[in-house]
Order: C-alpha cells, then sequence, then structure tokens
C-alpha cells in the first residue's frame, strides 16, 4: 500500500518552496506528509575499503562519529520544516537511490525543479531523472521560488496518445480530491517537421482554422468532456503549452509521460523542455498509474 506525499529536499535554498508545495498538496489530499533528506556520504561509508591498508581503529570511529552528527544536523534541520504532524526521515548513501526507494512507497513526489544553470541542472537533476525514467511515481517539479500557494485549477496537456489521455483520468481524480477546477489544453503546431502534428488530420490539407477545430473535437470526444472544456491552440512545443496553461491561470500544470513504455526518448522531448523553462509547478505522471 503506498504511503502519502513524499517531500525530498536538499536542505538548501528550495527546501521552504519543496515543503510548502508538499503541505498543501498532503492537506488538500487528506494524505500523511513525509519529508525526506539523505545524507550524501558515500565518500565515509568507502573510507575502509579504500584506506584498508592504512586503516585504524580509531579512524573508523572518527567516520562513525562524523556519520552520526551528519544525521543528527539533518534531523535538527528538518525539524523546522513543515507541519509538527509530518514524518521526517533521514537516510544515509546515494540520495537517487534511497529516495527512489521511498518514491516507491509514495502516492507523489514532490522535488525542486532542475534550475536554470547547468550547475543547477546537476546539483538537481539526478533524482528527478531518475524518478521520472523509472516511472513509478507521479513527480511535482517545483521551480526555484514559486511554490504552489494554492491548488484552485488544473491545466492538463493532452493529445491523442495514452500518456495524455493517462494524465487526463489521473487529473480529473486529482481536481476532484482537491475540489478544484479542471481545464485540458491541448498545442497544435502545423509545422510537418514538428514532434506536434496532430496525427488525426494531415495539416497540410486544411487551414489552420480548420486544424484547430478538428482537433478540439477529436480531442474532446476522445476524453469524453464538452469541447468548452478543452482549450487548443497553436504555438511553440513548449512556451506555447505554458502559455495556454497561463493563459487560463491554472495554478498546476500536468502532463503524461510514457516512461517505461518508451525505449528511447523515454520521458518525451516535450517534458524535458518543460521541466527547464516550466516557470510554475509542474506534475509529471507516469502512463497508467494510479490516483
Amino acid at each position: 500500500m503506498r504511503e502519502g506525499v513524499l517531500a525530498a529536499v536538499d536542505l538548501g535554498p528550495s527546501t521552504t518552496a519543496v515543503v510548502e508545495t508538499a503541505t498543501l498538496v498532503a492537506e488538500r489530499f487528506g494524505w500523511p506528509l513525509t519529508l525526506v533528506h539523505v545524507v550524501a556520504d558515500a565518500y565515509l561509508s568507502e573510507a575502509p575499503r579504500r584506506l584498508a591498508e592504512v586503516w585504524r581503529d580509531e579512524v573508523g570511529e572518527r567516520i562513525q562519529e562524523v556519520q552520526e552528527a551528519l544525521e543528527a544536523l539533518a534531523r535538527e534541520a528538518l525539524a523546522f520544516y513543515g507541519p509538527p504532524s509530518a514524518r521526517r526521515v533521514v537516510h544515509h548513501g546515494n540520495p537517487v537511490r534511497e529516495i527512489g526507494g521511498e518514491a516507491l512507497r509514495h502516492r507523489l513526489v514532490v522535488l525542486a525543479a532542475e534550475g536554470a544553470t547547468p550547475l543547477e541542472r546537476v546539483a538537481r537533476g539526478g533524482v528527478s531523472n531518475y524518478l521520472l525514467h523509472m516511472g513509478e511515481a507521479p513527480v511535482l517539479l517545483i521551480p526555484p521560488g514559486a511554490p504552489l500557494r494554492r491548488l484552485e485549477k488544473i491545466a492538463v496537456g493532452v493529445d491523442d496518445s495514452s500518456a495524455g489521455l493517462s494524465a487526463w483520468r489521473y487529473g480529473e481524480r486529482l481536481a476532484a480530491r482537491a475540489n478544484a477546477s479542471l481545464v485540458a489544453v491541448h498545442l497544435v503546431s502545423l509545422a510537418p517537421e514538428s514532434c506536434c502534428v496532430p496525427t488525426y488530420l494531415p495539416p497540410e490539407l486544411l487551414g489552420e482554422r480548420d486544424v484547430l477545430d478538428h482537433a478540439q473535437k477529436v480531442l474532446a470526444s476522445r476524453l469524453g468532456l464538452s469541447p468548452d472544456r478543452l482549450v487548443v491552440g497553436r504555438g511553440d512545443e513548449v512556451d506555447g503549452l505554458l502559455d495556454l496553461a497561463r493563459a487560463q491561470g491554472a495554478d498546476l500544470l500536468v502532463v503524461g509521460s510514457r516512461a517505461k513504455s518508451s525505449h528511447r526518448t523515454r520521458i518525451g522531448r516535450l517534458v524535458v523542455g518543460l521541466i527547464r523553462r516550466a516557470e510554475r509547478p509542474l506534475l509529471v505522471v507516469p502512463e497508467a498509474v494510479p490516483f
């Protein structure tokens, strides 16, 4: 049985935004909240093997003391974040593996999104990329300084793929549980080389308005919703979708990922672009993951 919301934090500048978001989500869904931090002490734990020839018992004792001190400091720092009822966990080892294991036991994982600079992507991207490629749990990514402070309207990026359909079904349950409004958004690009050319109609055979109208009818029928709940626009595959969500006043954008079912692109080029450029919380839902 999966538990509630997992907020994985590095105790750096992004921690406040991640915990604030996770707390809001946990309260709205009525799920328990867990805060986890991983002390990345791989060097310390491997030191006895590396230094076998010069190893002394007293050095081992010092390393053990350092590990215990780091854990105590982490637990002390975690106590300042989140509500008193939150469960707080500190692990030792590789952050990717440890958080990946915790993710399997939770319904939703909240992380800091990749930053705007290459250094931030290296520092923060490892865990999120691992979880997204594994496709075991929905991942809510929080841009630097942009926590989810309210959850009144949710936008779901949809297309005619199975991942898009799964994202919509997940978004429906999400909105119902959070008592939020829901809108579907779809982007059409008329450029034949684009990844977003609709497969339901050859765009070169019709004018732009015809393609947009037909896309709205086809997708509305596939998703089982009235056309007025689906907003279709044209634009760049990443910025265009973000613009549609922003124009709808959405607090959260939900997109689907094929993850395990896709061999090469895995989470998809569009999702990767959204992760790096989204200025608001982004929820990536692996295909067929239940709510």
